[in-house]
């Protein structure tokens, strides 16, 4: 049978008697073949700051970091586990939830070395065995948001289309309960876009899905290095990405923190390759976690309600311009007369603001004004306000 439980829920199970979690050190689990590590499914929590082309996107993650405890499952028992991975099978087995090294910390973790075949190498780590000490490294979940249109997603069938979006990721450090964790996504406004290049504006008036992808039991403090003698591996050099925790534990490895060549096979290399990034327990590859969509809307940018006709003052043309959005407006406005500039000048207005704006006249503006002729306008938003007037009469 097939189901889908909380951590919550499976304690309660256990509480009545049902098989689930067990308070028991994650090392000394039995059956454990693998040292991959389970977390509970991160959830959005909100949206704030929303502009029409900006948002703050905010969400809340489990990074591990709780004491660690064991599922076991009997054979021919399944479990979805959030929506990540479904456990079990025929045979019964167990698995680690949380428990995963807490950052700074001193803490054991379970760490299951292998070579590049993924065979064991002679143990745990060369036939050393026990749990490693996270010896204050730093660890972390890699955590990112996504954001789609609704309408893109729908069409796409009910999953991420192909106007998707990827807000920068965040390291959360490895703590216990629950992480908060936020990410600002979009620029609004001229200046803002042009100070984060790499960052897409939201499209105003739109309606988004979002939701966090999340990347538990990750540290930097890792190593690419070379196991070929190790590990007596065909091709020489062989790197693997082991936490430095891990390497100082086997008599060989250590020895090639000091080393900046090894010879095997014939061939000279180099030990270590530069820094890894090692995720604790996945030794079959990363496990993602994707939490439940949530959803927000863009507002429009609004218009400016410009006068169809100005007032001139000498070289200057006055101007009425009023700010109908809900957002700032600023920019420029230029007049032209047969495709040449014959009036402009800039405005900065607050919401439901108007005001007399004062556009500088060329002497051919003077001469058109004096005849009354018609300009068109050209209107430069910097927060992208349409304008309900195409041209001016001078």
């Amino acid at each position: 049978m097939t189901s889908k439980l909380s951590r919550s829920a499976l304690i309660a199970a256990l509480a009545v008697g049902a098989s689930g979690l067990v308070a028991v050190p994650a090392e000394a689990a039995n059956g454990i073949s693998t040292a991959n590590y389970y977390v509970n499914q991160p959830v959005v929590t909100g949206v704030t700051s929303i502009t029409p082309q900006s948002a703050v996107l905010h969400g809340a993650v489990d990074t591990g970091g709780n004491p660690g405890s064991v599922l076991s499952l009997g054979a021919g028992g399944t479990l979805n586990w959030d929506n990540a991975v479904t456990l079990g099978g025929s045979a019964a087995t167990s698995y680690l939830i949380d428990g995963l090294p807490m950052s700074g910390g001193n803490g054991g973790v379970n760490v299951t070395i292998t070579d590049s075949a993924g065979n064991l190498g002679g143990g745990l780590i060369s036939g050393v065995a026990g749990n490693v000490s996270n010896a204050g490294a730093d660890n972390y979940s890699n955590v990112g948001f996504e954001y789609d249109p609704v309408a893109d997603y729908k069409a796409n069938g009910n999953e991420p289309g192909p106007e998707t979006q990827y807000a920068s990721e965040v390291n959360v450090p490895t703590a216990g309960g629950l992480s908060s964790v936020s990410v600002a996504i979009g620029a609004f406004g001229a200046t803002a876009q042009a100070n984060n290049p790499g960052s897409t504006p939201l499209t105003p008036g739109t309606k988004y899905y979002y939701w966090i992808v999340q990347e538990p039991g990750a540290t930097d403090a890792a190593q690419d290095i070379n196991i070929a003698q190790w590990a007596a591996q065909t091709t020489n050099p062989t790197y693997k990405c082991y936490p430095d925790a891990a390497i100082a534990q086997d008599p060989t490895l250590a020895s090639y923190t000091t080393s900046t060549q090894i010879t095997y096979d014939g061939t000279t290399a180099p030990a270590i390759q530069g820094p890894c990034v090692y995720y604790y327990g996945n030794v079959s590859g990363a496990i993602y976690y994707d939490s439940p969509t949530g959803v927000f809307q863009t507002p429009k940018a609004g218009s400016l309600a410009i006068a169809g006709k100005g007032k001139v003052m000498g070289d200057h043309l006055m101007l009425k311009v009023t700010n109908q959005s809900q957002f700032k407006a600023a920019g420029t406005i230029t007049l032209k007369l047969g495709g040449k500039s014959v009036a402009s000048g800039s405005f900065n207005l607050h919401t439901n603001v108007g005001r007399m704006l004062s556009l500088k006249l060329t002497k051919a503006g003077v001469k058109a004004a004096k005849q009354g002729r018609g300009t068109k306008l050209v209107l430069s938003s910097n927060f992208g306000q349409t304008t309900t007037t195409k041209s001016v009469k001078l």
